[in-house]
């Protein structure tokens, strides 16, 4: 008959609860949700619990791993949050972190200001699964404090900070994923009702286009205004910058030049409108290039302001190219600038291209911009063909001439029949 072994009972003193409790503690810091003063000043609350000091530190560093994200000091006369900056190179918290071991010091001074002398002192690193997340740096008055089971404990404890503060960024960076791809959800449902759903069917003209949103969702847009008298407003324009605000401005220059276009008046005053309000309505450094152009349907004859836009290329059958470049700058750039006007008239045969810098700037593999001779070369060899068939074989050549872009590409062929 077979006895049952007796079970050994392991000792469980007093110094290890209290070890096993701090340890639990520090992880609760910061797996519940806490502004970061109070889990700096939480983590030396469960140092001092195992170990004794006269005063301590804890440094969080950033994701760039040498910029001190947030730092806490504690003597006697309190805790005190100190600023974030860089890393100092060479002092002993460097060398713990470069390390990733522990750093024992021998009568060292307080880094407070007018400090007392200290007899020792110990850095500890808090070390992560896959990177070195901050550390811990205490002094004592007494010699040889910080030795042996002291700095066993204090590794122990760093590690467990060390996981939750990892376990933290990456909660933080989840979350800013995920509202980062909530705004591009709007921004991109903002430009889709932006851009127009068709192309105007115009006496004399074979109109086209194309708007290719990169992921980032930036601010290309387009529209066909019709007017008085057989004319229409073409607009092409790309603010600056990326996701919901570019949206949000492209929206704000659509609805000024909606209420500008409806008072007739002359396309200079319109852009002179138009720049205040843009520029009274945003931040500064927000601007928006833009080409305004009125076409007269039976003259065919163009007026246009460009206001800092890549020029629209005027291709006539015996190969030359005007480029339209007559306006001003960006709308939004200045307070009060002055706009000129320009103008050109399409003969049967004529291609005319407005495009937004996400066709001309690609670039290849080697730094090389896809550039106006390409575009005008493209669009030349492809003549004969529909407007969206020109549309089309241009697309295709950026793509393959270009190494990926990071910028939305639009692109408006009028093919004067």
């Amino acid at each position: 008959m077979t006895h049952p072994q007796p079970v050994l009972e392991t000792p469980c003193t007093d110094e290890a609860l209290r070890a096993v409790r701090v340890l639990a503690d520090a992880y609760r810091l910061t797996a519940e949700p806490r502004d970061a003063d109070r889990i700096l000043n939480g983590i030396l609350d469960c140092v001092a619990r195992l170990v004794d000091y006269d005063s301590a530190a804890v440094y969080v560093l950033g994701s760039t791993g040498r910029h001190v994200r947030h730092y806490w000091w504690r003597d006697e006369s309190g805790a005190v949050p100190c600023h974030d900056g860089a890393l100092d190179e060479g002092r002993p918290v460097a060398r713990a972190i470069d390390s990733r071991e522990p750093v024992v010091l021998d009568e060292t001074i307080d880094p407070a200001e007018g400090g007392p002398c200290h007899r020792s002192g110990l850095v500890v690193p808090l070390v992560g699964l896959h990177e070195v997340m901050g550390a811990i740096e205490l002094h004592s008055r007494r010699a040889g404090a910080y030795e042996g089971r002291a700095v066993e404990l204090l590794m122990l404890l760093g590690t467990v900070i060390a996981g939750t503060i990892e376990q933290s960024r990456m909660r933080e960076e989840v979350l800013a994923k995920r509202r980062i791809d909530a705004e591009m959800l709007v921004a991109r449902q903002v430009m889709e009702d932006l851009v127009p759903r068709g192309i105007p069917a115009l006496d004399g003209f074979d109109i086209a286009g194309v708007n290719e949103a990169s992921f980032e969702v930036g601010g290309d847009y387009y529209e066909f205004i019709p007017l008085p008298e057989d004319r229409w407003l073409v607009i092409i324009a790309d603010v600056a910058g990326k996701g919901i605000a570019a949206a949000l401005q492209v929206a704000a220059i659509r609805a000024s030049i909606y209420a500008l276009v409806g008072r007739e008046l002359a396309i200079r005053a319109v852009m002179r409108h138009a720049n205040r309000f843009f520029h009274d309505s945003v931040d500064a450094g927000r601007y928006v290039t833009l080409f305004y152009a009125v076409l007269d349907v039976p003259t065919r004859q163009i007026i246009y302001v460009n206001a800092g836009h890549q020029p629209p290329l005027l291709l006539r059958p015996d190969g030359s190219v005007d480029k339209l470049w007559s306006g001003g700058v960006p709308i939004g750039m200045f307070e009060s600038p002055r706009y000129f006007e320009g103008g050109a008239r399409l003969r049967p045969g004529d291609l005319l291209a407005l495009y937004t810098d996400g066709i001309v700037e690609s670039a290849n593999a080697h730094d090389e911009e896809y550039g106006h001779d390409r575009l005008a070369a493209t669009m030349h060899g492809a003549r004969g063909e529909s407007a969206e068939a020109i549309c089309r074989r241009v697309m295709d050549d950026v793509h393959r001439f270009s190494f990926g872009s990071p910028d939305d590409r639009t692109l408006l062929v009028l093919k004067s029949t």
